[in-house]
């Protein structure tokens, strides 16, 4: 009797072990936030913990502060600039733009803007960081030149 129990016992723990290991569907880098913060913390079902990411879905998540905020199309040309490699550029091509201003983690408010960088770049790591030439529409020099004084008067007066 001792025996079916051990028996029993060791084959319930090794149900528990297959039901444990969690095997992607495809190949890529496995990307969640500091292993500390999920130690003791219960998880929710569907709560997102980690994510895979292919080699070929490298996108550039970009802030933009409101009072820097242009009008840009939809696939605008972006050039970054990664602080581990800063003469050489990176190109990319603008995916998404935010259309609500949003606090980041310095709790300034920005628009977020989601740029998807060429597979082909080098150096391109994940959680590289750097920053961004937006290429948007073409004004004239006197409006680019005038354009906060001119944001800055309207704040003031009111209108």
């Amino acid at each position: 009797a001792e025996r079916q129990l051990k028996k029993a016992e060791r084959d319930y723990a090794a149900d528990l072990l297959a039901r444990s290991v969690i095997k992607a569907q495809r190949d890529g880098i496995l990307v969640y936030s500091d292993k500390n913060n999920w130690i003791g913390r219960p998880v929710k079902t569907g709560e997102r913990i980690m994510q895979i990411v292919g080699p070929d879905d490298v996108v550039a998540k970009i802030e933009v502060p409101v009072a820097d905020a242009i009008a840009l199309n939809k696939d605008a040309r972006v050039r970054m600039f990664l602080d581990a490699n800063p003469l050489s550029s990176v190109p990319a091509m603008l995916k998404t733009v935010g259309y609500q201003a949003e606090p980041n983690s310095s709790q300034q408010l920005v628009y977020r803007l989601y740029a998807n960088i060429n597979g082909t770049s080098k150096g391109v790591q994940i959680g590289a960081r750097g920053t961004a030439q937006l290429q948007g529409q073409y004004v004239p020099l006197s409006f680019y030149l005038l354009r906060r004084p001119i944001s800055a008067l309207r704040q003031h007066i009111g209108l």
